[in-house]
């Protein structure tokens, strides 16, 4: 048996602060380095990356448990390891802190490597970190080895601390540096502020102000999306976790979100808030008329960006008409008749008088108006000075309801989307039971965990269904 030691470097601290961070905000211990285990984790990325090797079997044919050993690790008394490993080709900014962080996202998504970080019975780690050209099947890139050594034990233990973060002062005192930062925050409330690159930001717990000033900005999320709620109001962000992990933030100039099992273009959502009520109704009305359902948030929101960024009605009107939903409901198919027909039923709830009939199936006929065309052109003739003032108030009654699941709750569930739309029929006592519909499941979104992503807006169209 062979004593051996390594001091972590930076790159192998700031490893151990992304574990701590995950471990710490779910009420576990923070690990400490072990010199000891530090130099069996060096030395099997090093073996690794000369033999081109990717494998918890190491030289000799060695165990991890072997290697912490030959060493000098004291095992004795109760105790236990584990071991990771992880590999990537360099990429993104110049630098290697990116890097790391990919590879401990990558550890944190696979369950065996996750089990390993979060086992609550360790005490003490050896990170290694080496560079060097390694073999894919794609060729030969220059690349990140990570090895981590995890153990418990009865016996003795060679502690590697550091009284500062080194990613961090090297932050604070190189102005310069120019590299797409990553950010990890505690478990505590914070401020934290990126550079004008990309940057990737962690709050890690607490409730924080994550802003990403300049470039394209990601903002990290450890959960499932179905556990997050996100409101937006007045070009502020605020996305809530309900499971209580990460806290509530408030998002500056973050353009993407990243959680475990997905990712959500934020930037893509947010010029909604800059539309009116008015707006906001009638785009809400023209979705209703195009799917037969309560809006999606997501969906709502999204086209509503759009028409904020300024894409015209008419044409976000031809998109709707070409998704599926919208040619299941109405076909392409079937003769004009029919296809007024249908058209008269979902958009208004009612058969075709025979003067709007004719007048309809004939301007189909003559191509003064396509199909696409058309439910854009019913919407306006309902609502025209020469229109039903019951068909008006009809249209306008199912856009509030849209407004409300979408806009007001943030809801996305198609299947009650659907259910609280097909409850109306124009009489109050329906517009009340789609409204109890919508709030009986978001009560239980807003209480549950891993029930639904929601995205609301604040500020817009906040009357929807207040006369109910």
């Amino acid at each position: 048996m062979s004593a051996a030691a390594a001091t972590a470097s930076d790159l192998e601290r700031y490893m151990l602060e992304l574990v701590n961070e995950e471990r710490t905000s779910r009420g576990l211990n923070a690990l400490v380095l072990d010199k000891t285990l530090n130099a069996s984790a060096d030395a099997h990325s090093t073996w690794m990356l000369n033999n081109n090797v990717f494998s918890h079997t190491g030289v000799g044919g060695s165990t991890p448990t072997e290697r912490m050993v030959d060493v000098g690790f004291d095992l004795s008394g109760t105790w236990r390891t584990a071991e990771n490993i992880a590999a990537q080709s360099e990429r993104g900014e110049p630098g290697l802190f990116d890097d790391v962080y990919d590879l401990h996202l990558a550890l944190m998504n696979s369950p065996g490597h996750r089990a390993n970080i979060l086992m609550p019975d360790l005490e003490v780690v050896g990170i290694g970190i080496q560079t060097g050209n390694f073999a894919y099947d794609t060729g030969t890139y220059f690349s990140v080895m990570a090895t981590q050594n995890f153990a418990m034990t009865g016996g003795r233990t060679t502690p590697d601390i550091a009284t500062a973060s080194p990613n961090s002062e090297q932050n604070q005192t190189d102005p310069s540096n120019e590299r797409s930062d990553v950010l990890v925050g505690t478990a505590t409330a914070e401020n934290l502020v990126g550079t004008a690159q990309d940057d990737t930001i962690t709050g890690s717990g607490g409730n924080d102000i994550l802003s990403g000033e300049g470039g394209d900005d990601t903002a990290v999320y450890i959960g499932d999306a179905s556990n997050y709620g996100i409101t937006i109001s007045n070009g502020s962000i605020i996305i809530e976790d309900r499971t209580g992990r990460d806290g509530t933030d408030t998002l500056n100039s973050i353009e993407t979100l990243q959680f475990r099992d997905t990712t959500f273009a934020l930037d893509l959502f947010t010029n909604v808030s800059t539309l009116t009520d008015a707006d906001m109704l009638a785009f809400s009305e023209l979705y209703v008329a195009y799917f037969n359902r309560a809006p999606d948030a997501a969906g709502l929101l999204y086209w509503g960006s759009r028409l904020a960024d300024g894409m015209s009605m008419d044409d976000i009107a031809r998109e709707f008409f070409d998704q599926p939903e919208t040619q299941a409901l109405y076909g392409t198919t079937g003769g004009t008749a029919q296809f007024v027909t249908a058209v008269y039923s979902n958009i208004l709830g009612r058969d075709p008088d025979d003067v709007g009939f004719a007048y309809w199936v004939d301007t189909l006929n003559s191509g003064a108006v396509d199909r696409a065309e058309f439910i854009v052109a019913m919407l306006g003739g309902a609502k025209a000075s020469t229109g039903s003032a019951s068909d008006a108030q009809y249209l306008e009654t199912k856009a509030e309801i849209g407004a409300y699941f979408a806009v007001i709750n943030g809801l996305n569930n198609v299947q009650v989307a659907n259910t609280a739309m097909q409850a109306f029929d124009g009489s109050m006592g329906s517009v009340a039971q789609a409204k109890g519909i919508i709030d009986t499941f978001a009560a239980s979104t807003d209480t549950a965990q891993g029930s639904e992503f929601t995205i609301s807006v604040t500020g817009l169209v906040e009357d929807a269904l207040d006369w109910v």
